[in-house]
C-alpha cells in the first residue's frame, strides 16, 4: 500500500491531505535543519572554503545505502533503477560523516540504483580538498585513487 494512503488511514485523513501535510512540513524542516555541514555553508563562499579546510583535519567516513522504490511501469525506466546487488529497483544514497558519525558532512540522495558506490563517491569527492582523507567500506577501501 502506498505511503500516503497508509498515513491517511493511520491519521484518519485522505492520502492527498497526508501528502500535502508531509510536503508542507518537509520544506520547513529543510530550512530549519540543514541535512549536512556543507549545506549549511554552501551559500557563503568564504565560510565554505573555511569548512573545507577545517575538514582536512579529520578522516571522513563514507557509507552508501540503497533504498527500495516502486518498480517503474516503463521498461526503460526499470533498467535505470534496477540494482543487481539488491535485485530490486532502488535509489542509492551516500553519506560523508565526521569520525564516529558525529555529524553529517555531506549527503547525496536519490541516485539511480545501478550507480556504483565508487562512482557516487567520485562525484562527492570533488567537493573536498585534494588532501582530504576518507575511510569507507570494502567497495571504497580497495580503490587507491581516492
Amino acid at each position: 500500500m502506498p505511503t500516503f494512503e497508509v498515513l491517511g488511514l493511520h491519521f484518519g485523513i485522505s492520502k492527498t491531505e497526508a501528502n500535502d501535510t508531509f510536503h508542507y512540513w518537509l520544506e520547513i524542516l529543510r530550512k530549519v535543519l540543514p541535512s549536512s555541514l556543507l549545506e549549511q555553508v554552501e551559500k557563503h563562499d568564504s565560510d565554505y572554503a573555511i569548512a573545507i579546510e577545517l575538514l582536512t583535519e579529520f578522516q571522513l567516513i563514507v557509507d552508501s545505502m540503497e533504498q527500495p522504490r516502486a518498480r517503474p511501469s516503463d521498461n526503460q525506466e526499470q533498467k535505470k533503477y534496477f540494482s543487481g546487488k539488491k535485485r530490486q529497483h532502488t535509489f542509492k544514497n551516500q553519506f560523508v560523516t565526521l569520525p564516529e558519525g558525529k555529524d553529517i558532512v555531506d549527503v547525496e540522495v536519490g541516485e539511480k540504483g545501478p550507480t556504483s558506490d565508487i562512482n557516487l563517491f567520485r562525484g562527492q569527492q570533488e567537493k573536498f580538498d585534494n588532501n582530504q582523507m576518507f575511510e569507507g567500506d570494502k567497495a571504497l577501501s580497495r580503490r587507491k585513487e581516492y
